[in-house]
């Protein structure tokens, strides 16, 4: 399989591209920059955003992110049809969702849509490069439910107990790997002493949780 690489025109000049790894090494590791990357943007970003404490409470509350869900399979564009994500979809803590979508209608188009203060923006049109093929890229967005991450957050909060000084990230994604046709939910603790990545299923089943 080969990989398609997507650019977000709204990131571009912070030189931010994303793409899945090759092998697990390397998958694992760029999984770990791209959630640091990412958070970094994030704290940036709210540094001059009032966050709504119902967004800070986005990632823990099962039924918001529902209703996120909801919201975004009734935009007009996708009522009534199947939805296919590019590769990743990221929830931050600080209750934006990011995900790239294929244009039903027109297959070899990509747009970005992301959530914030409980709707939906417009669609951002993305740039694409690369020599694979635009169906091994994207999987259906039936395969994972977003309330599932609150169901991980909840599993990493018990792990946290056991690791000094743990602060657990609430910033959790999911990444399609194009090589292997799989994907997976990762997100991470930082301690005092020692940090862990915690690697997840789709239905949000622990899969690994891994000292960096």
């Amino acid at each position: 399989m080969k990989k398609i690489f997507l650019t977000s025109i709204t990131l571009l000049s912070m030189g931010v591209l994303f793409s899945c790894g090759d092998n697990k090494k390397d998958k694992e590791s760029s999984e770990k920059v791209e959630n640091t990357t990412n958070d970094s943007e994030s704290g940036k970003e709210t540094e001059n955003t009032e966050t709504t404490d119902a967004g800070a409470e986005l990632t823990t509350n099962a039924a918001a992110l529902a209703k996120a869900e909801t919201a975004l399979k009734d935009l007009p564009k996708f009522k009534g049809k199947e939805i296919n994500v590019f590769q990743k979809i990221y929830f931050y803590e600080d209750g934006r969702i990011i995900v790239s979508l294929q244009d039903p209608e027109k297959p070899q188009n990509i747009d970005e849509y992301t959530y914030k203060d409980g709707k939906w923006s417009e669609p951002v049109a993305m740039q694409i490069s690369g020599g694979g093929d635009m169906k091994d890229n994207v999987f259906p967005l039936n395969t994972i439910k977003f309330e599932t991450v609150a169901k991980i957050i909840e599993q990493l909060e018990q792990k946290a107990k056991e690791v000094e000084g743990a602060k657990v990230s609430k910033t959790v994604y999911y990444n399609y790997n194009v090589m292997n046709q799989t994907g997976q939910w990762f997100t991470n603790i930082d301690g005092t002493r020692e940090s862990f990545s915690g690697y997840f299923n789709a239905d949000g089943s622990l899969k690994s949780f891994n000292k960096n």
